[in-house]
């Protein structure tokens, strides 16, 4: 067994502390809108200094981009889960999963709504979210290709993704609207555009 060193240790005391800010400030995306969320809020949530905090993290921007990370970590997970179950996932089935856990974490298309244009990311941020977003595409791909899809599917893919985001972004706190009413109507969309994805996997011109 390899010695632990006192660098191993403190490397290891780091990404604890990491992990802690990137999970406090979770639970307070959870209560609400990430952007109102401040350095102090997490700091205090934390039990931690907001000196702490900005020694790992230059910005509240480089907070949230750690948060984007660990969700969509969270998502590959899911798929891969879904994917390894007896008798594979429909598009159904991953649409329903995938809708479902955006509207538990509403936090999650906020900030891919607030990062994704190009104006907003740094070269470096560009580099560090094309891999992971891509790992996404790859696996819903592997999906589509499950079910007999003939065409271009990585295409059709991102086509998936896009779609079920967009349903997010439209009605997800759609004004009038409970809660309870608004996640039933997110799936009920997740589910139509299940549907006509699962068509369109049958046809050859996609």
């Amino acid at each position: 067994m390899a010695e632990i060193t006192f660098g191993d240790l403190k490397e290891r005391e780091r990404e604890a502390r990491k992990e802690l800010i990137v999970n406090t400030a979770k639970k307070l995306f959870s209560e609400k809108s990430f952007k109102s969320v401040t350095v102090r809020d997490i700091a205090k949530g934390a039990g931690i200094s907001t000196g702490t905090i900005y020694r790992y993290y230059e910005s509240l921007d480089e907070l949230f981009l750690d948060v984007f990370f660990s969700d969509t970590n969270e998502i590959i997970r899911i798929i891969e889960g879904e994917l390894k179950k007896g008798g594979g996932c429909t598009i159904r089935k991953f649409s329903e999963v995938y809708i479902g856990y955006l509207n538990e974490n509403t936090s999650y298309y906020q900030m891919m709504s607030y990062f994704m244009p190009r104006g907003m990311l740094t070269d470096e941020e560009i580099e560090k979210i094309n891999p992971i977003m891509q790992e996404v595409i790859d696996l819903i791909e592997r999906l589509i290709k499950a079910v007999g899809h003939k065409g271009d599917t990585q295409l059709m893919a991102r086509a998936l993704f896009s779609a079920l985001n967009g349903i997010m972004t439209s009605y997800a706190q759609y004004p009038g609207s409970s809660l309870g009413e608004i996640q039933k109507y997110t799936l009920v969309l997740a589910g139509y555009i299940a549907d006509f994805f699962e068509m369109g996997a049958r046809k050859e011109y996609y």
